[in-house]
Order: structure tokens, then C-alpha cells, then sequence
């Protein structure tokens, strides 16, 4: 549930909005507004302090608390949407459908880039805990590997907040709603690709802290193996989402170097991802498929959904 100082933060915005406390009055005092709401007095210092933060009322000491503006802070009506980067030409049409579908539904959008990093996620995450949302679309912070922001998200699901994750859910994270794309399909049907063109050695290089690329992972090899093909390890290569300093998985040296012995042995490599500079130098596709269903308008219906029903089973996109 809500924590009852955020409902009554908006309680008193409401009858702020509608004069009941008109610009330039005094509140009642605490003690007033505590038997006004029911509440506790330590509820309305809460409420009160939100409110001062907004920048609502001001807070003088001997003075009490006078409004000072009318604006609907509420984020009753607002969805946020956390992705990992929002500048591929991938992530920008997940953006926009996602944004135009809900758009059309009334709410509002508050999009944020958290770029792979934990502590910017917990930060936008935090917000939503002194505030009233509509609701969540999430592609989590390296999806393959434990969150550090876990608890926060259980918070949101136990306060019955509609949340949608895009390619998975963290460890941990039970009962989520998941909209994803079929990424086994995904790798399965690029190797077969390749395969049926006459090549028999293959290769590739994936995200080893993406769910998405690992799923794809399982499906290259596993159609391989199918194929009474051998599996050639050196070919292979991991990479990180994003490097740490010191780090340089990504970098087009090092990604080069490994091309140059890999296809001594391969003769194609499957990038699973685009943002991977390789200068193609190298015999290096890049997945070609494209998914039945847009990602961002399904996750966008399926938040809807959430919203009406109360709940929503997850769906997997299949490739083509």
C-alpha cells in the first residue's frame, strides 16, 4: 500500500488546487490537519515536508505554513520508463511506442536514460517512493546479473504499483509482468540462417550481463549442435553491456584482435550487438530479423491492461 503521508500529501494539494486553502492562507496547524485526516501528527509533518519540497507551501518556524503556489504535483496520471540507453535506433522505437500508445490513453510520460549504472537507476527508482505514480516500464540496469535495486522494486510491487519489465526481470523478482522479444528464437534463426548459406563454422559475440543476448547465446549454439555441427570455443567472445573503467571489452582494438585469430577458424561472426565497433574489417553480421510485434506497443498495452484488470500475463514477441 501507500504510505499514508504520501495520500495525504496529495489529499491536501487536491483541496489546495480547489481553494479549500486558497495562495497566501495559512494551513491549520498540525494537531488540526491530524484530526481533520485522521491521521497521525508525525503523518502530517511527512505530508507537510513533501509539500514544502514541491515548493507548495513555505515553512516558517512560529510562523506555520503558508501556501505559496497551485500546481498539480501529482504523478498520478505519469508513467516513468527507465531503459539502459535510449539513442539506438532499437531503444528510440521502443521509446516512441511506448510514449505514443500511452500518450493516447491520457497519461503522461517521464522517461529517464540510466545508462547501465545501478546508483542512477536507484535514483530515479527512489522518486517513486514520495510520490504517486501510475505506474512503471523498466529495461533493468544489467539485466543478467543480481540488482542492487531489488528491494526497491519489491517496495513499488507491494505497493501494488503496475510495472512492466522489458527483456527480463531481476533475480529475484517474482511474479513480474515481462514483456520480452524471443531472444533463443532470435540467435536460433540467425545461426540456421548462416547455416543453410553453407557456412559450417560459426561464431559470434554476445553480452554476458544481458539476459537478452545470453537467451540469444543458447540459441546460436543450440542450433548449431542441432545441426551435427562442432561448437569452435575461440570463436566465441563476452563482452560487457558497458566497460568499467580500465576495461576495454568494446574497445575496436581488442574486439579486432579477437576477429583476426577467430576467423582463421570461423567463417562468419554473429554480432549480437550493433554499438560493437568493428571498423568490418572482418566477415561480422549483425542480427537481420525483425519482431512480429512492435516491443514498446505491447509493453504499452500491457500496462493498460494492468491498469484496467488489475493484472496481466507477460508475452514473448517471436522473431521473423
Amino acid at each position: 500500500m501507500v504510505p499514508k503521508y504520501i495520500v495525504l500529501k496529495e489529499k491536501i494539494n487536491e483541496d489546495i488546487l480547489s481553494d479549500i486553502y486558497p495562495l497566501d492562507s495559512k494551513l491549520p496547524t498540525e494537531v488540526e490537519l491530524a484530526e481533520k485526516y485522521k491521521v497521525s501528527r508525525s503523518t502530517v509533518r511527512q505530508a507537510l515536508e513533501l509539500l514544502v519540497n514541491d515548493g507548495i507551501i513555505s515553512k516558517r518556524w512560529g510562523s506555520g505554513n503558508t501556501v505559496i503556489s497551485k500546481s498539480d504535483s501529482s504523478k498520478k496520471k505519469t508513467v516513468m520508463i527507465l531503459m539502459p540507453e535510449m539513442k539506438s535506433a532499437q531503444a528510440q522505437s521502443i521509446l516512441d511506442d511506448l510514449t505514443s500508445t500511452l500518450l493516447k490513453e491520457g497519461y503522461a510520460i517521464e522517461s529517464h536514460e540510466t545508462l547501465q549504472q545501478y546508483s542512477l537507476e536507484r535514483e530515479y527508482l527512489s522518486t517513486m517512493l514520495t510520490d504517486i505514480y501510475s505506474g512503471l516500464i523498466i529495461a533493468p540496469v544489467l539485466s543478467a546479473m543480481p540488482s542492487t535495486n531489488s528491494d526497491l522494486l519489491h517496495l513499488l510491487l507491494k505497493r501494488q504499483l503496475p510495472i512492466i519489465f522489458l527483456e527480463a526481470a531481476p533475480t529475484g523478482v517474482y511474479n513480474a509482468t515481462v514483456v520480452a522479444s524471443d531472444n533463443y528464437g532470435r540467435g536460433y534463426q540467425m545461426a540456421r540462417r548462416f547455416i543453410n548459406s553453407g557456412r559450417k563454422k560459426l561464431g559470434g559475440i554476445f553480452i554476458h550481463d544481458s539476459a537478452a543476448s545470453i537467451a540469444a547465446f543458447s540459441g546460436y549454439v543450440d542450433a548449431i549442435r542441432d545441426a551435427g555441427l562442432a561448437i569452435c570455443d575461440s570463436c566465441f567472445l563476452w563482452c560487457n553491456s558497458v566497460d568499467p573503467q580500465g576495461i576495454n571489452t568494446r574497445n575496436v582494438t581488442f574486439i579486432n584482435k579477437f576477429l583476426k585469430h577467430a576467423c582463421e577458424e570461423a567463417e562468419v561472426i554473429y554480432l549480437d550487438d550493433e554499438r560493437i565497433g568493428t571498423e568490418w574489417l572482418f566477415p561480422v553480421k549483425t542480427n537481420q530479423l525483425e519482431l512480429n510485434k512492435p516491443l514498446g506497443k505491447e509493453a504499452a498495452k500491457k500496462f493498460i491492461e494492468i491498469k484496467k484488470n488489475g493484472n496481466a500475463t507477460g508475452i514473448t514477441i517471436p522473431y521473423h
